[in-house]
């Protein structure tokens, strides 16, 4: 009489629920072990070769390489899988893609239809092997003639390594990866994001791109400016110091001065509604220029609105409404020069040198006794600046 497996559908008391509970967990679907799969299951019962029509004989040409579950799943179960981003390389050839993790997979597989519309190579297998679902009932295709030729493949950003696959029917997954890779790779997942955070520490010397990352450097050995900059620029080495434009700047001749007419005070404005968004910004660009020293807490009895434009790019830029304080200001008068005559000069030039300043407004201190007037309103508080800002009428000249 012929012995009933467990795991057979139909012919034991295992129910969905068990079956999936132990596809998820990578237990044995005959006695729920977990060290190994149901063809190599210790307590399954064995057929012996002179029996025939049992449900464990296989012809004598074929293998068994175990459980597989990629070729047919249904769109409720695609939203539990981890799929990972790859790019394969052959020939010359570069294609990115995704594979499924499948840790009830006893091998590396790929769709037979996906490597034939990619035109990756193939070679034949000298012996076929016999796949099963993990069900333990055969695919539509249950013998698996055919290897992929070596293929390079990435996954994540410095992960490479040299692989082959074999191929299968899939439609619902390009490329599997199953329990043999897990566990030589024993990469760590976040099931929450569906991704791979780290990998084993096989894959730090065999497969993980070295990078040379500087983590700090030590000054002393750090070699001399003078061996990096050339010597005819040496004397401008603290003109081009980033450090020096966070910092405020002393008093010059050419200050930033605000003369009023006579008789006259700065308005004071009123708060511009902000959004949430500019909101944080603005608390952020406060925040900045406090620990700056460009701006400071102010009682003045001016007071200009705080507002923002949209630059080019999508940023925003701070702007204080200055209108009318600039209405009562006394405009500088000097003669301008004529574009055309600019233009003349340039004539038989053929270089040309552009100096863009950096935070070239913060580099020109408001005149002392004059800050008073740049007072703006926020709705964090009154602050007055230090450092010329923009929206002055005079600005720009100095």
């Amino acid at each position: 009489m012929p012995v009933v497996e467990p795991m057979q559908i139909g012919k034991t008391g295992i129910s969905e629920a068990e079956r999936a509970h132990r596809r998820e967990k990578g237990l044995c679907f005959y006695c729920a072990g977990a060290d190994h799969f149901r063809l190599q299951c210790p307590q399954r019962p064995r057929v012996s070769r002179g029996e025939s029509g049992k449900s464990g004989q296989r012809p004598a040409n074929t293998q068994v390489i175990g459980s597989l579950y990629a070729s047919f799943v249904d769109s409720e179960k695609k939203k539990s899988r981890i799929l990972v981003p790859i790019s394969l390389t052959w020939e010359g050839v570069h294609l990115k893609t995704e594979a499924f993790l499948d840790s009830g997979a006893s091998g590396n597989f790929m769709d037979k239809y996906f490597a034939a519309k990619n035109l990756l190579p193939l070679v034949l297998k000298e012996k076929p092997l016999m796949v099963e679902a993990i069900d333990g009932k055969p695919l539509s295709c249950p013998h698996i003639t055919h290897d992929t030729v070596d293929v390079c493949m990435k996954t994540g950003v410095l992960h490479h390594e040299t692989i082959r696959f074999q191929i299968i029917e899939s439609p619902s997954c390009p490329v599997v990866l199953g329990f043999p890779w897990l566990t030589e790779h024993n990469p760590v997942i976040d099931w929450v994001q569906r991704d791979i955070k780290c990998w084993g520490p096989s894959c730090q010397s065999n497969c993980l791109v070295r990078v040379n990352v500087i983590g700090s450097l030590n000054i002393a050995t750090a070699p001399p400016l003078s061996t990096e900059v050339p010597d005819c620029y040496l004397a401008l080495k603290e003109v081009f110091s980033k450090a020096r434009t966070e910092v405020l700047p002393p008093h010059r001749p050419y200050d930033c001065a605000i003369d009023l007419l006579p008789g006259t005070m700065p308005p004071r404005g009123h708060v511009y509604p902000l959004s949430q968004k500019e909101n944080d910004i603005m608390e952020e660009y406060i925040r900045e220029n406090l620990e700056r020293g460009f701006i400071r807490r102010s009682s003045s009895p001016a007071g200009a609105g705080f507002f923002f434009v949209s630059k080019k790019e999508g940023d925003l830029r701070p702007c204080i409404d200055y209108r009318g304080l600039n209405r009562i200001t006394i405009r500088n008068a000097y003669p301008i020069p004529l574009i055309t005559e600019l233009f003349d000069r340039l004539k038989g030039a053929r270089i040309y040198t552009k100096l863009d300043l950096r935070g070239a407004y913060n580099l020109v201190r408001v005149k002392k006794g004059h800050e008073w007037k740049t007072a703006f309103n926020t709705r964090s508080g009154h602050y007055e600046y230090l450092v010329m800002p923009f929206g002055l009428c005079n600005a720009p000249a100095i």
